[in-house]
């Protein structure tokens, strides 16, 4: 919806005249195509928004930083800001470093504005939307929300774009896979219309990370080290097998009461 409103505001023109085609996954997600009145305007969109120095499509948890004009435009679609994580490796590593020796890491700034949040929220008579909801991150989320349970409910038929499963949506990637596509939203659910082959330039680095998220839920479901170890590898953020093994044994033992099926046999 963030991606949606920013294109809107960057053609001044009304959301709802606006058609864009997502295909990706949770946080990896790109805006494919972008149709006016039924006219592609994408390469426009991506033109008007290399010439502003901020971001339409930002954010709030995910740090501004501006896209090398020429590499938006050869890409070609709107990436998530997510995907600064990797396109932006270094940059976005020192601009966190930076921002855990001020306030803390992102965790643990959610965690102090959730904290306030339900101190407020136990007043019954609060009346306004707190501040700290701001910061929190997720904007829209309640209004994507709503829009989902009434289409659903009232067998709305239209179109949203939902995490479901794939089956064929894009043709190289798992049927039985979760991806983010638009769908046709019905009362015996989401139907995701079909955007087939990923575009080469997203293409590997999508398939790369949906093979981590396979591998890492095999890994969680067996317990087995090695899987986890192999999973934690083939991330691209992971920069080695060794780097990887090290990451994993202080996490597993950071969370070792919550990960039981790692340690069965102590």
């Amino acid at each position: 919806m963030g991606i949606e409103r920013g294109i809107a505001e960057t053609l001044k023109v009304p959301k709802e005249e606006l058609y864009v085609e997502f295909t990706g996954l949770n946080h990896m997600v790109f805006a494919k195509k972008i149709y006016h009145k039924g006219i592609d305007v994408t390469q426009k969109v991506l033109t008007l928004m290399t010439q502003d120095a901020g971001d339409a499509v930002g954010l709030k948890n995910i740090a501004d930083l501006e896209w090398e004009p020429d590499f938006f435009r050869t890409l070609g679609m709107i990436p998530i800001g997510y995907l600064r994580y990797y396109y932006q490796t270094a940059t976005m590593l020192s601009e966190q470093k930076q921002s855990a020796e001020k306030e803390g890491t992102r965790a643990e700034v959610v965690q102090k504005i959730e904290h306030e949040l339900f101190e407020l929220y136990k007043d019954e008579h609060l009346a306004i939307k707190p501040p700290q909801l701001s910061e929190r991150g997720g904007a829209y989320y309640s209004e994507a929300a709503c829009n989902l349970i009434n289409s659903i409910y009232n067998d709305k038929r239209d179109i949203q774009t939902v995490n479901t499963r794939n089956n064929g949506a894009i043709s190289d990637i798992d049927c039985d896979s979760a991806v983010e596509v638009n769908c046709l939203i019905t009362k015996q659910g989401p139907i995701p219309l079909t955007t087939g082959e990923l575009p080469i330039p997203i293409k590997g680095l999508v398939q790369q990370i949906k093979s981590f998220e396979r591998i890492a839920a095999q890994a969680a479901v067996t317990g087995d080290y090695n899987t986890a170890l192999l999973a934690m590898t083939i991330n691209p953020l992971v920069p080695s097998d060794r780097t990887a093994k090290q990451l994993l044994d202080e996490m597993l033992l950071a969370h070792k009461e919550y990960l039981p099926n790692f340690f069965k046999g102590e």
